[in-house]
């Protein structure tokens, strides 16, 4: 890893976090809630709360989309929840690479709007004030592939040793990027090679409470990678959402044992009710494919009784079924659907979206696993819109062969 050199925008941002910290400025941190926007959104309050131990309550809040009723990413209606809170910086994590629109109105709201995602940029930029993203086409730093808690990390290590305080990584958060690298599959090399190497050192020692109540709960052997992936970041990655707070975000900030032990247990059961119900909803998707999408160059279903967040499992076995591109959607009461995409390589789901984006909402993510939002009336065209696009790509694809 090369310590001397940070990502594109690493060194602005973290100027303006010393500042905000100096002056308590009022904070709102925005994140996915996956346990990678989870734990970019821990990662970054404990350095606020480090650098100014005011902060809390008021002046510092944090918000989780609720992936059922708001989708993924920033959107309008979460601008309308958190309106009150303006003006104020807003962090966006792990998310807002793609929201033009929304960034332009959290602006008009009187936010101060600072990116860090990790995601595909699209053919242009948000007007956000910062943004870390090392998928820019500026970018120098040779690494690209950074979780977005790895990027949130990177920050927080480049303020720290502006503050002269490095050890705060190893002793609070080098643990949770590590868990966060491992849980949104990123390549396993380079920096993220050094960052999971890192953290799971300091998970052997770890002083989280919520960590430890799992551990104990879970008979976790620190020192198996099994272990913490099936036993770990599986009952964090569970996305319950309660007043626009993560639950697993409750449970690795949480300080009271007792209370660690209660939530640790509802995210074990929750966990194992979850794999439950995506190995049913998988096996009657498998015999539909089978039957009716056999000759389909893309598998695109929606159905009202999948969990949103369940969406991307379910695509990932299913292209380990079909192997080929799968799309599955989840109808929303409000006749906005979310959708989930998994493909093979090398076809890349972002450009996909790209050529079917008159359909949809919103839409973004990486080359391999995406998302966006459609409205339920627009649903089959995008499917047959999808159909066209990579009927035509293995036409072209096939020439070439």
């Amino acid at each position: 890893m090369n310590k001397k050199k940070f990502p594109k925008g690493i060194n602005e941002v973290s100027q303006r976090v010393i500042k905000a910290a100096e002056h308590s400025e009022p904070v709102v941190i925005f994140g996915d809630s996956d346990l990678d926007g989870i734990s970019s959104v821990v990662i970054l309050q404990e350095l606020f709360e480090f650098l100014n131990p005011l902060y809390g309550g008021k002046n510092l809040s944090v918000y989780f989309s609720n992936r059922e009723i708001e989708g993924y990413g920033l959107s309008f209606s979460v601008l309308e929840s958190i309106k009150d809170r303006a003006p104020a910086l807003l962090f966006i994590l792990d998310a807002g690479i793609s929201n033009f629109e929304e960034i332009k109105k959290a602006k008009k709201m009187g936010f101060e709007v600072i990116v860090i995602d990790h995601h595909q940029i699209l053919k242009k930029l948000p007007k956000a004030d910062l943004i870390v993203d090392p998928k820019q086409k500026e970018e120098s730093y040779p690494f690209k592939y950074f979780a977005a808690a790895g990027l949130v990390y990177k920050l927080a290590q480049r303020v720290l040793e502006e503050k002269k305080h490095p050890d705060f990584l190893e002793d609070r958060l080098s643990e949770l990027a590590a868990l966060a690298t491992i849980a949104d599959m990123v390549p396993i090399e380079e920096d993220n090679e050094e960052i999971i190497n890192q953290g799971l050192e300091a998970l052997t020692s770890t002083q989280r409470t919520g960590i430890l109540a799992l551990i104990q709960l879970n008979d976790i052997d620190i020192n198996s990678d099994q272990d913490i992936s099936q036993k770990i970041i599986a009952p964090l990655n569970t996305f319950k959402i309660k007043d626009h707070v993560a639950e697993s975000y409750t449970l690795l900030t949480e300080s009271s044992f007792p209370k660690a032990k209660k939530l640790a247990q509802k995210l074990i059961r929750q966990t194992k009710e979850k794999k439950r119900a995506i190995k049913m909803f998988v096996n009657e998707l498998k015999e539909e494919v089978e039957k009716r999408d056999s000759k389909k160059s893309v598998i695109f279903k929606y159905s009202k009784a999948w969990n949103a967040v369940y969406l991307g499992i379910i695509a990932s076995k299913l292209l380990n079924f079909s192997k080929k591109p799968v799309f599955v959607c989840r109808q929303g009461e409000n006749k906005e659907c979310v959708c989930s995409a998994r493909l093979p390589k090398p076809l890349d789901g972002v450009k996909a979206m790209e050529a079917c984006k008159k359909h949809l909402i919103t839409y973004g993510g990486h080359a391999p696993a995406c998302g966006c939002r459609v409205k339920e009336e627009d649903l089959d065209k995008f499917g047959k819109c999808l159909e066209k696009y990579f009927k035509q790509l293995k036409i072209e694809i096939n020439d070439e062969q």
